[in-house]
């Protein structure tokens, strides 16, 4: 039987001056896949924020998730780039069959607000300087998203396939375009 496809969104906030990147610690939990880890604010759609008519609804899904989260809100938020997490072989120490995810990336180098001490749901915001990313505790997959956005300017379609618990090099790619 085939998993549900799930949707999602995560939010690059970059903010150009200082290459400061905005970041949050997720919390120990299961069936979540950044548990204990540190990735893009984001979250789930809601069903009328997908579809080919809904670009407006994964935008303001965008600036919904990064304020609940970080007390932030993203201005002139953009698309910029659309991933698949294909976790058909993926294992999941915390979420048995886990089902794939399609997650669109939005940008943005402007916001307005203060930063939580804590978000909805515990999350921990911070403020990173974008060179200092590769060091963070993250999942593999998080990792190339990060080098997609930060060494090319082009939107993006990437695919991220694992076998067990590591990516699968071979089946993962990405067009920019």
């Amino acid at each position: 039987m085939r998993k549900p496809m799930m949707y999602g969104v995560m939010t690059h906030l970059h903010i150009p001056h200082n290459g400061n990147v905005l970041m949050v610690r997720k919390p120990q939990k299961g069936k979540d896949p950044n548990s204990g880890l540190c990735t893009l604010p984001g979250g789930k759609l809601e069903p009328e924020e997908k579809g080919l008519k809904s670009l407006k609804g994964r935008l303001e899904a965008a600036v919904r998730e990064t304020e609940q989260e970080t007390g932030l809100c993203i201005l002139n938020p953009t698309l910029r780039g659309t991933v698949l997490f294909d976790n058909n072989e993926r294992i999941f120490d915390n979420w048995p069959d886990a089902p794939d995810y399609l997650v669109h990336i939005v940008s943005s180098n402007h916001y307005s607000g203060n930063l939580l001490k804590k978000g909805d749901g515990e999350e921990i915001p911070f403020w990173v300087n974008q060179y200092n990313i590769p060091h963070l505790p993250q999942s593999a997959g998080d990792s190339l998203i990060y080098d997609w956005i930060r060494w090319h300017q082009k939107p993006f379609f990437g695919v991220i396939k694992h076998k067990g618990k590591e990516i699968d090099l071979e089946g993962s790619f990405v067009d920019f375009l």
